[in-house]
């Protein structure tokens, strides 16, 4: 799994590439540093933006990563937006109906 963040694209929102797979050890990686980005933020509402298209498999552990982050975010009024996901991502969102759960977008939106 690869993880890197990116430039925020506006103050208080952060900005993480997850790439390669992200099987059940990897989860466990993704969620403490997803809630640590998180942790992070000083803004009264915070924002993660998660882009998902370099990601090749995607397992429900990584899904359950996702939405303890959402949590976290949603109890201190931020958001968590998934976008470009990659069909790896997008099967396992159709698969748990989580496409209505979590908030996915493209890049251009």
């Amino acid at each position: 799994m690869d993880l890197r963040l990116d430039p925020a694209p506006a103050p208080g929102v952060v900005l993480v590439a997850i790439g390669g797979e992200v099987d059940l050890v990897a989860a466990g990686i993704l969620e403490r540093f997803l809630l640590g980005a998180v942790a992070e933020q000083r803004s009264s509402k915070p924002g993660l933006i998660v882009d998902l298209s370099d990601a090749e498999f995607f397992g429900c552990a990584g899904l359950n990563a996702l939405l303890a982050a959402q949590r976290r975010l949603e109890r201190t009024g931020g958001w968590l937006r998934l976008v470009d996901v990659s069909a790896a991502v997008a099967r396992v969102l159709d698969a748990n109906g989580m496409n209505t759960r979590l908030k996915v977008t493209s890049s251009g939106e």
